[in-house]
């Protein structure tokens, strides 16, 4: 399953990478998602569901929505859901939309675990990035007016602010 990638959103090398003929993206995403421990991230931050689907199988899919770059989670349910997991589609759109889950611990622990296994040393910088993930519909949650000043217009959505780690040897 690779589906094409697009060469300009991602870094030289991933891209490169990714969009060699004998690089199936699910195997990779599969061997990094269990090499990284994220089962153990997501336990470790409390993140859990009652009954169905597990958690961590319904975040992996939504991690395959995200690398496979399909336009919308319908999109990616009547594509490849089926493929990772046998949720539907408001499985996910329920756990997105729980409010009750720590986040913010599970990224927090993911970003730790990255920085901490991979031993970095030399010059590093905090970036601070505030971009604005533009959002229509009626039931979207968190959704308000924003001032874009890259177009100087107002627009409806969610302001996402992002610190990242900048390094000698990337982001």
């Amino acid at each position: 399953m690779n589906h094409g990638t697009k060469s300009t959103a991602l870094p030289a090398l991933t891209s490169d990478f990714l969009s060699r003929e004998d690089v199936l993206l699910d195997n990779v995403y599969a061997d990094l998602w269990k090499e990284f421990g994220m089962k153990g991230l997501i336990t470790k931050a409390g993140i859990r569901k009652r009954s169905g689907t597990s958690v961590d199988t319904l975040l992996y899919c939504l991690m395959m929505w995200v690398w496979l770059r399909s336009s919308s989670i319908r999109m990616f349910s009547i594509d490849a859901m089926q493929t990772f997991c046998y949720a539907k589609r408001d499985a996910l759109y329920d756990l997105m939309n729980r409010e009750d889950l720590n986040w913010r611990k599970l990224n927090l622990d993911a970003a730790y675990k990255a920085v901490k296994d991979h031993k970095i040393e030399g010059d590093k910088a905090l970036v601070l990035d505030d971009s604005i993930k533009q959002r229509h519909g009626k039931k979207m949650p968190g959704v308000s007016s924003h001032f874009d000043h890259t177009t100087g217009r107002h627009l409806m959505g969610q302001q996402v602010l992002t610190l990242g780690l900048s390094t000698e040897k990337g982001f």
